[in-house]
C-alpha cells in the first residue's frame, strides 16, 4: 500500500473534513479518535501523522513521543501539529515532542490548501525514507548472499589445501640433498600458507563487519606475539630477500588479547609491508610503550601510499592501483581485518605514509592489561608424552584421506580408513579406537549423525573413543554443533599437522 496520511483529531467533524479535503487531491487517508489507535498501523503504513492539538491530552501521547525518538536510521516519520493561533505552537512542540526532527506547524483557522500541501510534502518526504529502506533491506540481503558465498568458497577452497597441507608435511619427514625437491617444496609449503590465510581472511572479514567475533582473552605478551608472528611470516619475507630489523620494548607488555586474532593482525602487518616493498628491501619492527598502551608498529621502504589513501586502505576489498600495485596480488582485505581486530581489542591502527615510494608505517596500539605482569603466557604449555594409537579416519576425499593416512603413519599410529558415514559408523562401533577423525561433509549419513549415533549406541558400553570433527566450514555456530553432537574437538581444514599432533598426545 503506498503511504497514508493519518488524521487524528477527537473531532469528528475536523476529522471528516481533513479526509475530504485530502481525498479530493488524491491523497491517501484515514482517521483516528486517539493517539491509542494508532497501535500497530505506524509500522504498516504510515506516510505522515495529522495531529491535533486536543489529541495532546491522550495518555499514550508518551508513546508516539517514544516512537518518533526511536526511529529506525533510515526513518523521520513527517508529523503536522495542527494548534490554535494562540497555543504557541513552537513551546507546544517543545514540549509534546522535544527531540522530534521532522515536524510542520498548522495554525488554526486552517486553510484546506495549506494542510494539504504540508500532508503531501510529508508523504513525498516518506516515500524518499522508504526508498532508502528498501535499498538497505536489498544490501542487507545481498551482503549476507555475500557472506554464504564465501562461506562455500572457503570451505570449497579448504578441501583441495587439506592434502596438500599433509603431503608438504611428507615430504619435509623425507631426508633429501636434492636441491631442487628443497626448493620446490619450500615454494610449495610457501604457497600453502598464504591461501590458507587467504581463505581465513575471506571469512573473517564478513563476520568482523557484522560483530560476530567473539574474542577469547589471554594474558600475554605482545613481544613474544610480534616475534611468533615473524617466525610465521619468515618464508615470504626471505623470499623477497627483505632485511628484517626487529626493536622489541625492554619491558614485558602484557595485554588481554585473544592470541590466535592478534596473530592475525600482526602477520597481516608483516606480510602487507613484505609486499609492497621490493626485493631487497628492508622492514623495520618495533614494539613500546606510550602510557596504558602497548604500540607495535610494521616500517617498511616500499612503494608508499598517496595522502588521500591513508584511510581508504582500510576498506574491505578496496585497493589502490597506483598505490597498492595491484600486480602484488591480494584480495584487499588484510589491513582492513587488522584493523578491525585492533578495534575489537580496544585499541586502533592507524597509516602514515610521506607519499608515493616513500615506505608506510602501520602502528597498532592495544590497551595494557592492568593485572601483573607474571601472569601472562609466554610459552605453551607441554604436550603429554606420544603414544601409539588407533586412529579411525572417515573421510570420502580419496586425497585427503591418503595423505593424512600418510601423516598419521608416520607418527607411528595405527590407521583404520573409511570413505562413508555408514561404513565409518559400523567400524567405530566394531573395533572401537582410541581417536575417530570424522569429516562433517561425508555423503549420506553425515558426520554430525555419526557421532550421534555413536554415543546413542554405546549406553551399556560406552566408547572410550575421541571423536575428532574435521570441517571446512569454521563459523562459531558450525563448532557449537560439533559439540552438540558429541565431538570432543572440532578441527578446520586445512588441518594444521601441529595442532591434530597435539591433540592425539593430549
Amino acid at each position: 500500500m503506498p503511504p497514508r496520511a493519518l488524521v487524528v483529531t477527537p473531532n469528528r467533524v475536523d476529522a471528516e473534513l481533513a479526509l475530504g479535503f485530502l481525498g479530493e487531491n488524491a491523497i491517501p487517508a484515514a482517521a483516528y479518535e486517539s493517539i491509542s489507535q494508532l497501535d500497530g498501523v505506524l509500522a504498516a503504513d504510515a506516510g505522515c501523522i495529522v495531529l491535533a492539538e486536543e489529541a495532546l491530552a491522550d495518555a499514550d501521547a508518551a508513546g508516539l513521543r517514544e516512537l518518533l525518538e526511536n526511529q529506525p536510521a533510515w526513518s523521520d516519520l513527517p508529523l503536522v501539529l495542527v494548534a490554535g493561533a494562540g497555543a504557541g505552537l513552537a513551546a507546544l512542540v517543545e514540549r509534546a515532542f522535544p527531540n522530534a526532527g521532522n515536524v510542520t506547524l498548522l495554525e488554526r483557522p486552517l486553510n484546506p490548501l495549506t494542510l494539504v500541501s504540508a500532508v503531501q510534502v510529508g508523504l513525498r518526504a516518506r516515500a524518499r525514507q522508504m526508498e532508502v529502506r528498501d535499498l538497505l533491506q536489498k544490501r542487507d540481503e545481498a551482503l549476507r548472499q555475500r557472506d554464504d558465498f564465501l562461506a562455500m568458497l572457503a570451505h570449497e577452497l579448504r578441501n583441495p589445501l587439506a592434502p596438500m597441507r599433509s603431503a608438504v608435511y611428507v615430504q619435509k619427514s623425507v631426508q633429501t640433498e636434492d636441491p631442487l625437491i628443497v626448493k620446490t617444496r619450500e615454494i610449495l609449503e610457501r604457497q600453502l600458507v598464504h591461501m590458507t590465510r587467504m581463505v581465513d581472511d575471506l571469512l573473517d572479514v564478513a563476520r568482523l563487519e557484522r560483530g560476530k567475533v567473539v574474542l577469547k582473552r589471554q594474558r600475554l605478551d605482545l613481544n613474544g606475539a610480534l616475534t611468533a608472528a615473524i617466525d610465521a611470516c619468515l618464508p615470504a619475507v626471505r623470499a623477497r630477500s627483505h632485511h628484517v630489523e626487529m626493536s622489541l620494548a625492554g619491558e614485558a607488555l602484557v595485554v588481554d588479547a585473544d592470541p590466535v586474532r592478534l596473530d592475525q593482525m600482526l602477520t597481516n602487518l608483516i606480510v602487507n609491508a613484505s609486499k609492497f616493498t621490493p626485493d631487497g628491501g628492508k622492514i623495520e619492527l618495533q614494539t613500546r610503550r606510550d602510557g596504558q598502551r602497548a604500540i607495535v608498529s610494521v616500517r617498511d621502504n616500499g612503494i608508499g601510499i598517496r595522502p588521500e589513501m591513508l584511510e581508504a586502505v582500510f576498506t574491505p576489498f578496496a585497493q589502490d592501483d597506483t598505490t597498492l600495485a595491484r600486480s602484488a596480488g591480494g584480495l584487499g582485505i588484510g589491513l582492513s581485518i587488522a584493523r578491525a581486530v585492533a578495534e575489537l581489542h580496544g585499541g586502533s591502527l592507524i597509516a602514515r605514509s610521506d607519499g608515493l615510494n616513500k615506505g608506510a608505517v602501520f602502528e597498532a596500539a592495544i590497551p595494557l592489561s592492568t593485572l601483573p605482569a607474571a601472569a601472562a603466557r609466554t610459552h605453551p604449555a607441554p604436550a603429554s608424552p606420544e603414544r601409539r594409537r588407533r586412529i579411525l579416519l572417515v573421510e570420502d576425499n580419496a586425497d585427503i584421506r591418503e595423505s593424512l593416512r600418510m601423516v598419521l603413519d608416520l607418527w607411528g599410529h595405527e590407521v583404520l580408513l573409511a570413505a562413508t558415514g555408514d561404513e565409518g559408523l559400523a567400524m567405530a562401533l566394531r573395533e572401537g579406537p582410541d581417536v575417530a577423525l570424522i569429516d562433517i561433509g561425508l555423503p549420506g549419513m553425515s558426520g554430525y549423525e555419526v557421532a550421534l549415533e555413536i554415543r546413542a549406541r554405546s549406553p551399556q558400553r560406552p566408547l572410550r573413543t575421541r571423536m575428532i570433527a574435521m570441517t571446512g566450514y569454521g563459523q562459531p555456530a558450525d563448532r557449537e554443533r560439533a559439540v552438540s553432537a558429541g565431538f570432543d574437538a572440532h578441527l578446520l581444514k586445512p588441518v594444521d599437522p601441529a595442532i591434530l599432533k597435539s591433540l592425539l598426545s593430549g
